[in-house]
């Protein structure tokens, strides 16, 4: 396929998903067509007689449920519009006679789509009949979980800095009927009582309770709630809440910079590195100071928006060869680039003419319609939201793409291979222009897909609102106008959304210089020291402990988070590197022996020789004592295990294995690879094997599993393909995670891999029990839901390290059937015993947890 056909294809595909998306976002909702402008009086509003009831609950960290059960009774007449109310809620007119009853006429109101929250409708029972009135049950809910007013039935609870007000708005009929009981139950919330309301009939730590209250003639109800401690911080200024978030880039910034500095001069990495920091610090505080929510700047966001990211995809430069110090042929560099900068530039020009030319579209100059816009309005604002997605979805896989060719990830460490010269007589240019194109495809795919998910998001919010016909006066616009502001708005939603996911390529970068540095010269310590452990702890608290952060940190100082963690691994391996097994045979040797030794494969060969034999004659002697042999027999084995028990490197002139270590010890401690940064990778594979199934209950609890939580999850503009990224961002942490176990295999105290992998575990218990030590405001379900996700991480990592301690044995892998067949032969019965159960008591452990936070 040549290089045209191939722009032809990809630019049919991204039209056809721009032409998609454009269809559906313009199809109309459907209506139920009340006309409320002819509402009848439904019975005699004085004799209906209302009795309601509001209750909180919270069953999950991200949100508190407000549940609102309002029962009316209307007396019979003599007309048909009351009688609608008999007939099944699926039908029109009945839906017509409850607006009716419920809401009245219709008026517009003034409302702020992105801080107003509709109600969720239950399912509607079908009205009862009583001797001389009709009984209509009127059930809602909502999701309180941010600054807003959230409706739900007749109330309204609006979120703010100093706490919650909860306020009854009795409308339509209801505003003349008398109503029998009103109760608030707030669920274990502090709840207060405000002096100017109707006199409370029942009050206590509970509930409230009015009785015969009546609206024309008393004050209105309402009472105020404090709300949890962890979801207070959500009504603080938005600003107080970004400059935490930004205060961790920062934070990362200084990280990366620091550890890529000592390494300017010895690879072209670390200006890289070091050009991401500024610009990922950069790009922080823009996004915290120009693209704070203000309607009246919603063309300067999305400028800010369009040309921050074309500006990323160039300094990005996606067209440089696959190899580092190649000329990559420069026809085809050539052919590259152009099509990089055309896909980036039409996209970059797609978004600005919208922006600078809004009447081409039909739109006014604040792209914020009031009136019904056209079509060609929604499919121009489609349009800024795609080009502005992609573009920062192709800067993200871009600098992905630089850091891994200048770090020459996936390429072997140490004096690799000499590279062969291309051949002269064939052209790669169509080769390795194909992955340009398909990478730019499957992007504006994931882009289009991400922009549905808003118009759905909306859309959803539109039907709940519009459930009984009154959506226009609700917000005041009609379903078009109100879909333009959702998709003008998430134009400069979409940066500060993304720029979430760019700690990926912090990790990234991070992984770079560190395969880079294992690339220089021959090994000559265990495991990582100086700048190398420096980008190990990095890594860890970066890409490990990044993934979940801890719920209960204090927004404003977020970025302490980063530093602690990385001290907290820092102490643990520097106490721990002392009593590793490869230190104590180095100390009683006095001398660093251990490295040139196995760093020779034949010696390595030998070693692996006395530590399989080592485990033969110590399950021979386990036989011999269970059968009760002869002294002489024991003592033969007993004279050959002490013979391989003195091992003597070259250059130790004694015996330089303490007591309680043996070869085997020795083996399993130097890891499978011969060298650390191998031993990192190779863990790494399995972390991230094994983290599949935590990472997709993961990723199932805090989106899917619990009362409502899927609601919340649709309801939210990215919650869909944050669903997504919530797996993914798992994935990548629990590979972080053993790419630091593989690293400091050597140098983490323990015999065995479990014992190495509780390091790690400590090393990120401590920062929690600081954090909840000195921040009083964490609640225990947030506490047991941090401790929760180490101890998944520590599962991940036991059975990550039991796997690595077969695969130090894997020449032995052909006389096993199984792997767990090794595994018992390389622990013994009694140690694997041991190992079993430790790794139960963490299932265990985590089984306990969730059933205390996902069921209580």
């Amino acid at each position: 396929m040549s290089a045209a056909e191939m722009r032809f294809l990809a630019w049919r595909w991204i039209l056809l998903a721009i032409a998609t998306l454009g269809c559906w976002a313009v199809l109309p909702v459907e209506a139920h067509a009340v006309d409320a402008s002819k509402c009848p009086t439904i019975g005699e509003p004085h004799k209906i007689n209302v009795t309601a009831e509001l209750s909180f609950s919270r069953k999950h960290t991200e949100f508190v449920k407000a549940l609102q059960v309002t029962t009316i009774k209307v007396p019979k007449q003599k007309n048909e519009d009351a009688d609608d109310l008999t007939l099944s809620p699926d039908v029109p007119s009945y839906r017509r006679a409850l607006h009716c009853l419920l809401l009245g006429r219709n008026s517009s109101q003034d409302i702020d789509l992105n801080t107003w929250y509709p109600e969720w409708p239950s399912t509607v029972d079908q009205p009862s009949t009583e001797k001389d009135a009709v009984v209509v049950k009127y059930e809602s809910w909502n999701l309180i979980r941010s600054a807003g007013m959230f409706e739900v039935g007749p109330w309204t609870v609006k979120v703010g800095t100093k706490g919650w007000k909860v306020t009854l708005h009795p409308s339509g009929a209801l505003a003349k009927s008398t109503w029998q009981r009103i109760e608030v139950d707030p669920g274990g919330l502090k709840i207060s009582d405000v002096p100017d309301v109707p006199e409370v009939s029942i009050a206590d730590k509970d509930s409230r309770v009015w009785s015969g209250y009546k609206p024309e003639s008393e004050k209105a109800i309402y009472v105020t709630m404090a709300p949890p401690k962890d979801l207070a911080r959500q009504g603080r200024a938005s600003w107080i809440r970004s400059l935490g978030v930004v205060s961790w880039w920062i934070a990362a910034s200084i990280v990366i910079a620091a550890s890529a500095w000592p390494l300017r001069r010895k690879t072209d990495l670390a200006y890289t590195a070091l050009q991401w920091a500024g610009v990922s610090a950069a790009l922080g505080l823009t996004l915290l100071l120009l693209l704070q929510p203000s309607p009246r700047v919603n063309p300067w966001r999305a400028f800010i928006g369009i040309s921050s990211g074309f500006t990323l995809v160039l300094l990005a430069r996606p067209w440089l060869p696959l190899k580092q110090g190649s000329d990559g042929h420069h026809r085809g560099m050539r052919n590259r680039k152009a099509v990089a900068c055309v896909f980036a530039g039409v996209a970059a020009v797609t978004g600005l003419l919208v922006i600078v030319s809004p009447h081409l579209f039909g739109l006014p100059t604040n792209l914020m319609p009031k009136a019904s816009p056209p079509t060609s309005g929604i499919v121009g604002l489609a349009l800024l939201d795609f080009s502005m997605l992609w573009l920062w979805l192709t800067a993200i896989v871009a600098w992905a793409w630089r850091f891994a060719r200048e770090g020459k990830l996936g390429e072997p460490a140490g004096e690799g291979r000499p590279e062969r010269p291309e051949s002269s007589g064939v052209s790669p240019a169509a080769p390795l222009l194909r992955p340009v194109v398909v990478v730019g495809v499957a992007l504006a795919v994931v882009a289009a897909v991400v922009v549905a998910c808003r118009v759905f998001s909306f859309h959803k919010k539109w039907e709940r609102a519009d459930w009984m016909g009154d959506a226009g006066s609700v917000f005041g616009i009609d379903y078009r106008s109100a879909l333009s502001q959702q998709l003008a708005d998430f134009a400069f939603m979409g940066p500060q959304w993304i720029y979430t996911y760019t700690w990926v390529l912090a990790g990234i970068a991070l992984v770079a210089l560190l395969h880079s540095k294992s690339r220089t010269g021959p090994e000559t310590s265990l495991g990582p020291e100086g700048v190398d452990l420096l980008l190990v702890t990095a890594v860890f608290a970066i890409v490990v402990v990044r993934a979940v952060p801890f719920a209960g940190s204090v927004a404003a100082v977020y970025g302490l988070w980063l530093p602690l963690n990385m001290v907290a691994l820092y102490a643990v391996v520097k106490a721990g590197r002392r009593w590793s097994v490869l230190s104590r045979v180095d100390r009683k040797a006095e001398t660093p022996c251990v490295v040139a030794e196995l760093s020779d494969p034949a010696k390595h060969d030998q070693l692996m020789d006395d530590a399989r034999r080592c485990r033969d004659l110590l399950h021979r002697l386990h036989l011999v004592d269970h059968a009760g042999a002869e002294e002489t027999g024991r003592s033969s084995l007993e004279e050959q295990l002490h013979s391989l028990h003195r091992w003597r490197p070259t250059g130790c002139r004694h015996a330089c294995l303490p007591d309680p270590v043996s070869v085997v010890d020795v083996a399993l401690s130097w890891g499978p690879q011969p060298r650390w940064w191998g031993n990192a990778l190779n863990a790494a594979r399995w972390a991230s094997l094994f983290g599949i199934l935590p990472s997709v209950v993961t990723a199932w609890y805090q989106h899917v599993h619990g009362d409502k939580r899927w609601e919340f999850t649709v309801d939210l503009p990215t919650g869909i393909p944050d669903a997504v990224g919530s797996f993914l961002t798992r994935e990548i942490s629990f590979a972080g995670a053993g790419l630091v176990l593989g690293a400091l295999w050597r140098v983490l105290p323990g015999e065995r891999g479990p014992m190495r992998a509780l390091n790690l575990f400590i090393a990120w218990l401590v920062p929690i029990i600081v954090v909840a030590a000195l921040n009083h405001s964490i609640g225990l379900k947030q506490l047991g839901l941090a401790t929760l996700n180490v101890i998944l991480m520590l599962i991940v990592l036991t059975l990550t390290s039991m796997w690595v301690d077969t695969d130090t044995f894997r020449r032995e892998r052909p006389y096993w059937t199984k792997r767990f067949g090794l595994l018992k032969s390389i622990y013994q019965v009694q140690g694997l015993s041991g190992q079993l159960a430790f790794l139960i008591t963490q299932l265990a452990a985590a089984a306990g947890i969730w059933q205390a936070i996902a069921t209580k």
